[in-house]
């Protein structure tokens, strides 16, 4: 198979995918091949177009050097993205990948925006235009190449698990897609006289545009500080919590500064009567396990919580119950218990949703509800919403 041969050729090591330098060929790889192929394609759809006068045709063409460019983007991104730490970037330069594309897809928005200039003068002022058996061949082609891009890219995409190939292999299909609307076109157009050629320059045009801002929409994100993957955040959970010690987590915050530069910080919850220096022997060693794994680094804080008192138990059983009556989505942490002659503090955290209606009245009816409980029971709640 094609795919395995360039693996096994231009990738050494390629069964360590967790290595960064290993990850870095098979993206190399995958630019390379991609921008190979992306501009031999417009090349040949672009002679195409211009010998036969098919808007449609040239459009395709142009679909494919915005893929081109988004290629290029990928490799430059590899490649910035890799630079070092410096004293001005202590996080890297992860994030140029995401400048670059920005770039890109504004370009590709303003190619788009031509194309649709002129597909609206071709619908307005049909031309025929003038197919042959070469033009058929060379789109049929054409559609053979973007199919084994696609099985290429998600191939490679799932092996080193990269949104952005896998992106990439979904972008090929629409590619198929495209391409072979503009097939029918030339097939209508041999047979009839049927003016299709502006019609589907349009809708390539359109989809152009769409792939410019679908570029825009996947790199802001990032920037703007979206929501941390799910799946890594279970696993890191998982792997925090299977540590002897930890009773719990809380505050989790990832901070991602682009491909391979993610930094994480979380509070973990340790035995108050455990001894210190045990407790930050596991911390330490969380740190290097998710270091390994997932190539993280990790600062954890440590919380020591009660975990034999009963009475703390109890109250903290009891306050849960209220919080599971009020919104089953509530959940709180870093629970405290100050007694006095004369009443009982509880102190905590209560974590709700984003989109939480009552956040600056929950305090005090979590207080209501717990003082109808026991009057001597007060609350000093902190509301505060997660960021994974």
């Amino acid at each position: 198979m094609l795919t395995d041969r360039l693996i096994r050729r231009f990738v050494r090591h390629h069964e360590d995918t967790r290595s960064p330098q290993v990850r870095y060929a098979y993206g190399r790889l995958a630019g390379v091949t991609g921008l190979v192929c992306n501009l031999l394609l417009f090349s040949i759809k672009l002679l195409a177009g211009l010998l036969s006068g098919s808007l449609a045709i040239i459009a395709d063409a142009f679909n494919n050097l915005s893929d081109a460019g988004s290629v290029v983007v990928t490799l430059v991104g590899f490649k910035l993205s890799s630079a070092p730490a410096d004293r001005d970037h202590p996080f890297g330069h992860g994030r140029m990948e995401y400048l670059s594309a920005l770039a890109v897809a504004v370009l590709i928005i303003l190619a788009g925006f031509e194309l649709v200039t002129s597909a609206v003068d071709k619908i307005l002022h049909p031309v025929a235009a003038e197919f042959s058996l070469l033009t058929v061949l060379i789109l049929v082609a054409a559609i053979g190449v973007k199919l084994w891009m696609a099985v290429f890219s998600r191939r490679i995409g799932k092996a080193i698990q990269s949104d952005a190939l896998l992106a990439a292999a979904t972008d090929s299909r629409n590619d198929v897609i495209c391409t072979s609307l503009v097939l029918v076109c030339t097939l209508i157009g041999l047979f009839t006289d049927l003016a299709l050629d502006g019609y589907i320059g349009l809708a390539v045009a359109l989809f152009v545009i769409w792939s410019g801002f679908s570029v825009i929409r996947e790199t802001v994100s990032p920037l703007l500080g979206q929501a941390p993957d799910e799946q890594l955040v279970r696993d890191i959970e998982q792997t925090v919590m299977a540590y002897d010690g930890v009773v719990g987590i809380h505050d989790m915050m990832v901070h991602d500064y682009g491909p391979g530069r993610v930094f994480v910080s979380l509070h973990a919850e340790v035995p108050a009567d455990r001894d210190m220096m045990h407790s930050h022997d596991t911390i330490d060693c969380i740190e290097r396990d998710l270091l390994e794994k997932f190539n993280i680094i990790t600062c954890i804080h440590m919380d020591p919580v009660d975990t034999d008192d009963p009475e703390t138990l109890r109250l903290k059983e009891l306050t849960l119950g209220e919080l599971a009556a009020i919104d089953e989505r509530l959940t709180l942490h870093d629970f405290r218990v100050v007694s006095g002659p004369s009443h009982v503090n509880l102190i905590f955290d209560v974590v709700v949703p984003f989109d939480y209606p009552d956040k600056n009245t929950l305090p005090a009816v979590i207080e209501q509800r717990v003082q109808a409980i026991d009057e001597r029971l007060f609350t000093i709640v902190q509301v505060e919403t997660r960021y994974t």
